[in-house]
């Protein structure tokens, strides 16, 4: 059978396969010539061709890298399909909390901790704490603590899936109105750890109720000078008994109480102790006194009950407040010591003067009154003295009865008093010294007091007493600093050195002695601090029994602490030395040898600041006898 003549475009396909197995071949030429091509460039002769040497290690250090590389990545693959503990982010002992958020105080609540193990695997062991508020007190746990503390608990190794549950109850004896948080912390470590992880949890409790109920007693309106009893009655509803409590009245403004008053006073609250109140129990508590004159308008009472806390602040259980309305008085008063109507500090020895002032602001006379001035002692500070002022230096400006602590004016010595008419005011006024050092009282705070008596008003027996708003008196220790330059002793010993007169440019040392002195009362925190001029050059010598002793080169100050100066001390000194080298500025003149004193202290026994100075000091040194007439700087 004839062949069948070739189309285009198989003679198309056949010269293009040609083509490419001429390219390849001439490819497989050109890798033969890169692998077997010589050094110099030439064809080995492959007659006499000797193979190279192979280069056997780096390809076995090639697979055992690829073995090791595969060996690790099994490995990892495998603990990551097969490691029980896959996915382990923390949280694997998981507590909670249940119980009430919202807490009445006094009244027994039970609280339950929840553990669980949500691990995949055992735990080898695990642990409890909790942590409550300082004011729960703990009636009975279930199971016992068995850790090193009383609210901790060893779990021990739990199963997967294993839980347990912690019974907590009490009561709680915080401050009604806030907030506070019961904390559990666990520890625990998976079996296949080695190492411990800790699980926290929070609930936030709000105390918002309590058992204990309040109640106030008070007048609906009241005169200043009225007697007032003020009465709070407190009952416990709960189940279980109250102790250790104490009941605060914050007392309005203007309200005096009675000079028998007990309890602690301080400011405007008083504090009574209450002991325990008894479940279904009640007790009543009542302070009493009078408003002082010029007192108007609402007052307002505030009375708690609850206890002091680890930090000594007041917890308050139960709180209960009211207003009710006092009346513009018949009689105005006022009390001034010196030119002040607000608390006093004074010291010993001090000025004590005192202004008083009447004004009848009725419509009606005011018959047959009388006033009445009296000292006396603050508890818990009071002091039993037969004077709490030296009377002997009274000066007055009327005619007034004395007896101990007291002053009276009656119509015999001031006659307006008789019969005081519509809005007529009148003064008095009188002066005294406060204690004397030597008296050896320490510690004392007394009260001003200004009190009227109003027999009649118009017709009308009233027999009403009236009081101005006392003024206290805290007198101050008499603790005080001295500054003294020398040269020479006492005896004449040279403290000094260099020329005296000094000289200009040429260095003169001087001894500078601080003194404190005191008799009564305990100093805490004495700071005693001076500056050196320019041209004073501290020179690094002290003479010191107590205390510490610094000087600043930045501020160029001198400073002597001392932490406590006790009460049976009167006394502590301070020696040192400055060496000053006069300018041409300083000639024909004192020079200056420290700048102003300055002492300040706290006094320990009534917690007021001492603030006191001592004048500079110059090289005139009047009390050095051999130096005195010497202190004018010469010229060379």
């Amino acid at each position: 059978m004839p062949k069948k003549p070739e189309t285009k475009s198989v003679i198309a396909t056949r010269l293009t396969d040609d083509v490419a197995e001429k390219r390849h071949a001439k490819a497989v030429d050109e890798g033969l010539q890169a692998i077997f091509k010589t050094e110099e460039g030439g064809m080995p002769d492959l007659k006499t061709f000797t193979p190279r040497s192979s280069r056997w290690w780096v390809y076995a250090f090639i697979g055992v890298a690829v073995f090791l590389i595969a060996l690790t990545a099994a490995a990892w693959a495998g603990f990551s399909l097969f490691r029980p503990f896959r996915g382990f982010s923390g949280q694997g002992l998981a507590i909670t909390i249940e119980g009430p958020e919202r807490v009445s105080l006094g009244q027994e609540t039970t609280y339950f901790i929840n553990y669980q193990n949500r691990t995949s695997e055992p735990i080898a062991g695990a642990s409890v704490r909790v942590s409550f508020p300082t004011d729960f007190v703990i009636a009975g746990v279930e199971p016992q603590p068995n850790g090193e503390n009383a609210t901790e608990w060893r779990l021990g190794s739990m199963p997967v899936d294993g839980r347990g549950t912690i019974k907590i109850h009490g009561t709680f004896t915080g401050a009604i109105g806030t907030a506070t948080a019961i904390q559990v912390v666990g520890s625990y470590r998976p079996a296949s750890f080695n190492s411990d992880f800790d699980a926290l949890a929070t609930k936030i409790l709000n105390y918002t109720d309590s058992v204990l109920v309040g109640s106030l007693k008070t007048p609906a309106k009241v005169l200043p000078g009225d007697h007032v009893t003020l009465s709070y009655h407190l009952e416990n509803h709960g189940k279980d008994p109250f102790q250790n409590l104490h009941v605060r009245f914050t007392l309005p403004q203007g309200f005096q109480l009675d000079a028998t008053s007990t309890g602690v006073i301080s400011g405007d609250q008083v504090e009574l102790p209450l002991g325990t109140l008894a479940a279904d129990a009640s007790s009543t508590v009542r302070v009493s006194g009078v408003f002082s004159s010029g007192s108007s308008g609402e007052a307002h009472l505030v009375v708690e009950a609850g206890h002091a806390s680890a930090e000594n602040t007041f917890l308050a259980s139960q709180r209960t407040e009211t207003s009710f309305t006092v009346l513009a008085g018949d009689l105005s008063l006022k009390l001034v010591l010196n030119g002040q109507d607000s608390d006093v500090v004074t010291g010993y020895d001090g000025a004590l003067r005192f202004g008083l002032s009447y004004e009848n602001t009725a419509s009606e006379n005011l018959e047959d009154v009388q006033l009445l001035f009296h000292l006396e002692a603050v508890s818990p500070n009071g002091v039993k003295l037969a004077t709490l002022a030296d009377w002997s230096s009274l000066i007055e400006n009327a005619s007034a009865t004395r007896s101990g602590n007291d002053l009276t004016w009656d119509k015999s010595g001031v006659s307006m008093l008789q019969r005081l008419p519509p809005h007529n005011q009148g003064t008095l006024g009188f002066s005294l010294d406060a204690l004397p050092v030597a008296s050896g009282t320490s510690g004392l705070v007394i009260r001003a007091v200004l009190e009227a008596k109003v027999k009649k008003v118009g017709t009308t027996d009233v027999n009403r007493i009236v009081r101005a708003a006392p003024i206290t008196i805290t007198y101050l220790t008499d603790a005080t600093v001295s500054a003294e330059a020398r040269y020479n002793s006492e005896e004449g010993a040279p403290l000094g050195s260099g020329p005296l007169p000094p000289v200009v440019g040429k260095p003169t040392t001087y001894r500078i002695q601080w003194a404190l002195t005191k008799h009564v009362d305990e100093l805490s925190d004495s700071k005693i601090h001076a500056t050196l001029p320019t041209g004073v050059a501290w020179a690094g010598k002290t003479i010191v029994n107590a205390g510490a002793v610094a000087y600043d080169e930045p501020t160029r100050t001198v400073t002597w602490a001392l932490n406590r100066l006790p009460k049976d001390i009167g006394e502590e000194e301070l020696g040192f030395d400055v060496t000053i080298t006069p300018g041409e500025a300083d000639a024909d003149r004192f020079a200056k040898l420290l700048g102003e004193t300055r002492f300040e202290a706290t006094d320990s026994t009534n917690g007021q600041k001492v603030l006191k100075t001592s004048p500079a000091l110059s090289t005139d040194l009047e009390n050095d006898e051999s130096a005195r007439g010497k202190g004018v700087v010469r010229k060379p």
